[in-house]
């Protein structure tokens, strides 16, 4: 039976969710916390892909927030009540020793992901995670050079899994982990599949 957790070089990765990662090494950095409980430890870091209810929730945002919790996010998001930091496209900044590029993510032919939608590459001891955030699979993708890669997989609102696979593919990563599937409607996907197509693949399950 899959691991919600799957440790690289001393850096774990939980999934929690849909989009929602946690990434726990000398620092703790949440991506697009979804719909979470109240007793996960707290953040150093949030990130936030876009503005979506899936992906930029408040309530989340607000659990796992201490006193110097910094929120990262897109322009076009709107987050109040928070200590943040907003990149563009391109931007690399360095938070709390966490290495942070925003990398594009947007949908080819769908209206859901325009603008003001990034992925992110991560980079924590010596680590580097890329989260695809919302999106197909775009040109982009064969800039992107990670340890790990988080790639949705649900269609609908995202590339779906035989995209994935392919996008896979495109992007150099030793470890690929499926991801927004199974939690919102019209996102189910087999991720068996994908580990049978692509190598490197960790299944997760959701944590809660």
């Amino acid at each position: 039976m899959a691991e919600s957790s799957f440790v690289y070089e001393g850096v774990e990765v939980t999934w929690l969710k849909h989009a929602g990662f946690r990434i726990k090494g000398s620092r703790i950095l949440y991506i697009d916390p979804y719909d979470v409980p109240g007793e996960l430890e707290k953040a150093d870091l949030i990130l936030v892909t876009h503005d979506h209810f899936d992906h930029m929730d408040v309530k989340s945002i607000r659990k796992l927030s201490k006193d110097d919790t910094i929120v990262v996010h897109p322009s076009g998001c709107i987050i109040e009540g928070f200590e943040s930091c907003e990149v563009k496209y391109g931007e690399e900044v360095e938070i709390k020793g966490v290495k942070i590029k925003t990398v594009p993510a947007y949908n080819v032919d769908k209206p859901f992901h325009r603008e003001n939608c990034v992925g992110y590459i991560v980079e924590i001891d010596g680590v580097k995670i890329y989260h695809a955030g919302d999106t197909d699979r775009i040109p982009e993708m064969k800039n992107v050079e990670a340890d790990i890669a988080l790639l949705p997989v649900g269609g609908t609102y995202t590339m779906n899994l035989q995209e994935a696979v392919e996008a896979a593919k495109d992007i150099k990563a030793k470890h690929y982990i499926p991801m927004h599937f199974g939690a919102i409607p019209k996102t189910s996907a087999d991720p068996e599949e994908f580990k049978r197509k692509v190598k490197g693949a960790v299944i997760l399950k959701p944590l809660f």
